[in-house]
């Protein structure tokens, strides 16, 4: 079998004239980390703005009933804003949030880096049929998690759930979002702008290992949640390189999450997604299940990643484009 390593989106993003971004790998995640500190001060500003009526009321109760005075200690109004945060009806407002981190990487990449859309991924041509394919592709994926689970005696079914539609319309939505803000940060972003200088493999490594180190504080993550997180971003990573487009990753991992939360009904990287469709509980062992961190810290996770990303290398790629004569293109070196 023979590796495909032709990508059109290496080529358009090492031959963008007006891409600025420094060769040197280290400023590149220096760079990187100031970006992602920005946007992770975007998305927490924007969530609180959303929450603020609830703890306004909460923080109203707490008042001197003669004074008027506010008898609330900082570690309480730490609590309760991190209880809030936690709340799963508070989980569609974090996704919604999200959407400004995309704006801050999307100014971000235009107008600084100076690039265009296009190589960070954004294809209008077929994008509509890969978005499609992506859903397809990740609940089939999750589904083959959830089937690994539960013959390695990891879950416990507890029947149908009577989940309001419009608040699982309203959830998945934001899940598309949320699914297109992580794609647009560490692939679109961090992986095409290592990979303008450095080879395809160093760009898809560094961007795993930040992908799984920015879940480092989620509930129950642990050393096989980072080697998981970073399997799902290697796979992603290759999918994106073999479609030329990120539209289909979106979808992916908008799907995933919401098939994880709202579908199934376990932990989406440690965070309970509230209203699902079933209603599983984890059993047997954290290994097989992963614990308080969900299905994305356990075994099933580890064997469908490694099986797409072994297809992902090997498997012809149908969306190649032939020569002229018919033929399809030599893989070329790194």
């Amino acid at each position: 079998m023979k590796m495909y390593t032709e990508y059109p989106l290496l080529q358009r993003v090492r031959e963008e004239k007006t891409f600025r971004t420094p060769k040197n790998l280290f400023l590149k995640i220096l760079i990187f980390l100031g970006v992602f500190f920005v946007v992770s001060f975007a998305e927490g500003f924007g969530s609180v703005l959303f929450i603020m009526p609830a703890l306004m009321s909460w923080a109203m109760g707490k008042a001197d009933p003669e004074t008027g005075q506010l008898q609330i200690s900082d570690e309480e109004m730490n609590a309760k804003v991190n209880s809030l945060m936690e709340d799963p009806s508070m989980t569609a407002i974090m996704l919604y949030a999200t959407v400004l981190g995309t704006l801050v990487v999307l100014l971000f990449c235009r107008f600084v880096e100076g690039r265009k859309f296009r190589t960070m991924g954004f294809r209008a041509k077929h994008a509509a049929g890969q978005y499609l394919g992506g859903l397809v592709s990740g609940f089939v994926m999750f589904s083959a998690v959830i089937g690994l689970a539960f013959l390695g005696g990891g879950l416990q079914w507890n029947g149908f759930q009577s989940a309001p539609t419009v608040g699982l319309l309203l959830i998945f939505i934001g899940y598309v979002i949320q699914g297109m803000s992580e794609e647009v940060i560490f692939r679109g972003y961090l992986m095409t702008t290592t990979m303008r200088h450095q080879a395809v493999w160093v760009a898809i490594l560094v961007n795993a290992l930040g992908f799984g180190l920015a879940h480092c504080a989620n509930t129950g993550y642990s050393l096989l949640a980072q080697v998981n997180l970073m399997l799902y971003a290697i796979m992603i990573s290759l999918y994106i390189l073999r479609t030329d487009n990120l539209w289909g990753a979106c979808a992916i991992h908008s799907v995933w999450n919401f098939a994880q939360g709202n579908f199934y009904g376990l932990p989406v990287s440690g965070i309970d997604s509230g209203d699902s469709i079933f209603s599983m509980s984890l059993a047997g062992s954290d290994l097989v299940n992963g614990g308080a961190f969900g299905l994305e810290a356990g075994l099933p996770t580890t064997i469908v990643m490694l099986v797409s990303i072994t297809l992902l290398l090997f498997l012809p790629n149908p969306f190649a484009k032939k020569k002229t004569d018919g033929s399809q293109p030599e893989s070329q070196p790194e």
